[in-house]
């Protein structure tokens, strides 16, 4: 090949949730009243940082190795993962390599048939410092289109996933204004929709050759405003008149599901539906910016309830956002209970529990940074215990309350549900 392109999809250098192990260490050793279970936290989240840090070396050395082997080639990299951490990464590969940051289809042609990359939104190391150049457009996905029967001419081993799920992309951009979300940043802000009848298509061939049943739609938000409605509806009646029997779900704002909207979505097969909630408060929702209120978001769960929706919901709660209260807390807990009531005992409605973890180039890593919080020199890539602790955002007054609910839950092996009545518990019984 002419051009060599490493695409780094992951990095996830700290977006704790609920079910991940580094969160169980992290809260053990930083707030256990246990002086064993920190003493055994603390020797395997040192042996987590470690393989961590490892692994991005080994990724490192990959590209490192290819380059002084094949020297005369064009070399790129991209990916989500890249996209993020563009500069931390540029700065220790090897210089003659292009990263390409967000969208890479129009930057790639361009390097291949050697365009003004600079029209591009690509970063690469000329002499001690690094240049960045300027996405003039962005990418036009309207007619996009992907050969699926292509793929296995060049990648046989794809045929072990026939039969999972897949991700299938309806439209690229976020127009909300999230604190602590990087969709703008790596996609942009303007709704960019692809023709519903060519994913349609694509559907269809991974139905019928692929054996796929079950459709993540790989949007930053499936519905993201009133604008996108129509779309959606064209995507979801062209799988029913297709006869298309899959299970599709995706990130969804119930913010804007309507009576007719949710009759759709059940009559075409939606299953379970992440819902990011991110606060059962209104205050906390408009301190992070999050463009919804929550009695539409009720309205919608009440709208898919009469269209009949038997799927799970996973609420994806965010605790401690910046501007937590008590009395913030208390209301989080009872829209829980109010989805929960409006859903009845034959939906499962599950809170999910994260915690913010600060990013680059998200308003909230602005945020803290003029308030204080980090510094402007500080490295997101650092995995000292320092670091970490204010990257996992849970900062005090509340972070003892939240953590030790969230230990007692994990020791119970109690669910979600249960979770909140241990933290209600908690704000109850611990003084102000």
């Amino acid at each position: 090949p002419h051009v060599i392109a490493f695409s780094w999809r992951d990095i996830q250098i700290y977006a704790p949730h609920e079910g991940d192990d580094s969160l169980y260490l992290a809260f053990d050793f930083y707030y256990s009243s246990h002086l064993l279970r920190r003493i055994k936290a603390s020797i395997r989240g040192l042996s987590m940082v470690i393989a961590y840090t490892n692994s991005i070396m080994e990724k490192i050395d990959l590209i490192r190795k290819t380059m002084a082997r094949f020297p005369h080639k064009t070399y790129t990299i991209g990916g989500g993962a890249f996209s993020v951490f563009a500069e931390e990464i540029i700065n220790i590969l090897p210089p003659g390599i292009t990263g390409i940051i967000g969208e890479g289809e129009d930057a790639l042609v361009a390097l291949v048939q050697g365009g003004d990359i600079n029209d591009h939104r690509v970063i690469y190391r000329e002499g001690k410092g690094v240049t960045y150049g300027q996405q003039k457009r962005p990418v036009d996905i309207r007619n996009m289109h992907i050969d699926y029967s292509y793929i296995p001419t060049i990648f046989p081993q794809v045929s072990n996933y026939y039969g999972e799920t897949i991700g299938v992309q309806t439209k690229r951009g976020c127009p909300y204004k999230c604190e602590f979300c990087l969709y703008p940043f790596i996609e942009g802000a303007a709704i960019r929709l692809r023709d519903p009848e060519i994913i349609l298509e694509e559907i269809e061939y991974l139905c019928h050759n692929w054996n796929i049943r079950k459709i993540w739609f790989a949007d930053a938000q499936f519905i993201p405003g009133s604008n996108a409605l129509d779309h959606a509806r064209q995507l979801l009646t062209g799988l029913i008149k297709r006869n298309l029997t899959v299970e599709w779900s995706g990130y969804v704002r119930t913010s804007l599901i309507n009576t007719d909207m949710a009759e759709l979505m059940v009559r075409s097969g939606v299953g379970d539906l992440e819902v990011s909630i991110t606060s059962g408060s209104q205050k906390i929702l408009n301190e992070m910016t999050m463009g919804f209120k929550l009695e539409d978001l009720y309205e919608g769960c009440r709208a898919l309830k009469k269209a009949g929706y038997r799927g799970k919901i996973l609420l994806n709660y965010s605790l401690n956002a910046p501007g937590e209260t008590r009395e913030t807390l208390q209301e989080t807990i009872e829209s829980y209970r109010t989805i929960k009531d409006i859903m009845g005992n034959e939906v499962e409605v599950k809170p999910v529990i994260f915690f913010i973890g600060v990013q680059p180039h998200t308003r909230l890593e602005s945020r803290l940074i003029k308030e204080g919080y980090l510094k402007p020199s500080y490295n997101p890539l650092s995995l000292s215990p320092f670091s970490i602790k204010k990257l996992l955002y849970n900062p005090p007054p509340l972070d003892r309350i939240i953590a030790g609910a969230c230990i007692e839950a994990w020791e119970k092996g109690a669910g979600g549900g249960e979770f909140m009545n241990i933290l209600e518990t908690r704000l109850l019984s611990s003084s102000p």
